[in-house]
């Protein structure tokens, strides 16, 4: 099997969501012809649960292939080139000051600016994330702007890492080493794999990518294929309390992932929490089908923002829907929306592997070519909101299937209701406490 690598044409697939909620099982293949059969097989397994925007609030979704664009790839390299060159200066004026009394004014001063960009950069993503549910940017805009949010990110969470140095490098000076770490969590909830991955992409780093994104109310979901992985952002602004409420100590973040993921739990070889008494845990946990980073905030201890790395080989899949005609066998392997879909594709004669172009899109409308089959027969992509439909076409053969997405595994539904009843995972098994304290990075 292999994922999405090459693709034959530009591809732009948009699919706009406005309180539609999926239906909850896959539709009927949308062929005709005498030759047609179609075939339900179960799926692989549970779906791990996600985080994400409940279908009744999400307000655009669209699939995007991006491309290397030398203009915003320029745009990245001087915001991390500005960013360092900053952070020099500061270290310098900070080193070069008179006495130490002043060194520590410089130092806390630096702090001081550094909080204050961390604030402005988190206003600029709910001001992306609106505008682009508005439609007043597109998605190949709105995917850059989180990249460029990333990207300045990166470097302010290097810059206090220089800082830190510093500060403890004065005698008989230092600042709480937990000061530092919150603000660390802080710039890491305006950072991901996904978007350091566009960034990639945009700058010429790897080659074109597809991802899926979706927005919400102050909400955004952003996935992608990477390494043969499948690897998937969400932050759900409304989800983040103020910093006055409940603190947590080092079993409470542990006991709210546990209750979001108990399949994940169940799974896990190890997990990390850092900052367990700050204003943001992170708990990471490496389990056996891939890794999960949630970001819970202490005032109502709720998941805000998770970061889950899926590798395709270890994920389950829904139940599956074959269609047959002209000698060919093509069959689906669906997830969720947003999320991967695997596509099979056999001869009926011989029942080997057939090598094919798919094509993807809206029912009666456009569709693009997402990739093929291969040697093996079998093609990894992300999938859309809504019903869609593949095509794979062989000389004169031609199979269509058309899916209808269900509804996606999310720990919360609507802001304030739990939907653990639309989960899909199972197999509660919290055995052990092999917690760890980490200060290390994602």
């Amino acid at each position: 099997m292999r994922a999405v690598s090459v693709f034959l044409a530009i591809i732009l697939v948009t699919a706009t969501v406005a309180g539609a909620v999926p239906v909850a099982s896959i539709g009927d293949a949308q062929t005709s012809g005498k030759s047609i059969s179609q075939i339900n097989q179960e799926g692989s397994g549970p779906i791990l649960s996600t985080l994400g925007i409940s279908p009744v609030e999400v307000q655009r979704s669209a699939l995007q292939t991006t491309y290397v664009e030398l203009g915003r790839g320029l745009e990245f390299a001087s915001i991390a080139t500005e960013t360092r060159i900053q952070t020099e200066t500061t270290l310098n004026r900070i080193q070069s000051a008179s006495t130490p009394s002043v060194r520590q004014q410089r130092l806390l001063q630096a702090l001081s600016e550094t909080e204050q960009r961390i604030v402005i950069l988190r206003s600029q993503q709910r001001t992306q994330i609106s505008a682009y549910g508005d439609e007043n940017v597109t998605t190949e805009e709105f995917l850059a702007r989180l990249a460029a949010i990333d990207t300045e990110s990166r470097a302010l969470i290097a810059r206090l890492s220089r800082l830190e140095s510093a500060a403890n490098s004065i005698d008989g000076f230092s600042i709480p080493a937990s000061r530092f770490e919150t603000l660390r969590i802080e710039l890491r909830t305006l950072t991901s794999p996904v978007r350091k991955h566009a960034t990639e992409v945009i700058t010429g780093t790897t080659e074109r990518s597809r991802f899926v994104i979706q927005s919400g109310p102050q909400s955004v979901v952003v996935g992608t294929l990477i390494n043969d992985a499948y690897v998937r952002e969400a932050y759900r602004g409304r989800l983040r309390g103020t910093n006055v409420g409940t603190e947590l100590n080092i079993t409470t973040p542990t006991n709210v992932t546990t209750e979001a993921y108990p399949t994940i739990t169940s799974l896990r070889r190890e997990r990390a929490v850092t900052a367990p008494e700050g204003p943001i845990t992170r708990v990471r946990i490496n389990h056996d089908r891939g890794r999960l980073v949630s970001f819970i905030h202490t005032s109502n201890t709720r998941i805000f923002k998770e970061i889950q790395h899926r590798p395709l080989a270890q994920t389950s899949t829904r139940r599956s829907l074959s269609a047959v005609k002209d000698g060919l066998r093509l069959t689906a392997h669906p997830t969720y929306p947003g999320g991967p879909v695997r596509f099979q594709l056999n001869s009926t004669a011989t029942e080997q592997p057939v090598d094919a172009p798919l094509t993807l899109g809206p029912p009666s409308g456009e569709s693009t070519i997402v990739g093929e089959t291969g040697s093996d027969g079998s093609l990894w992509t992300l999938a859309p909101d809504g019903t869609y439909q593949v095509t794979a076409i062989d000389r004169n053969s031609v199979v269509l299937v058309s899916i209808d997405p269900s509804f996606p595994p999310l720990i919360y539904g609507a802001v304030g209701n739990s939907t653990r009843e639309n989960s899909t995972e199972t197999g509660v098994n919290d055995a052990g406490s092999n917690v760890r304290v980490s200060g290390g990075d994602s």
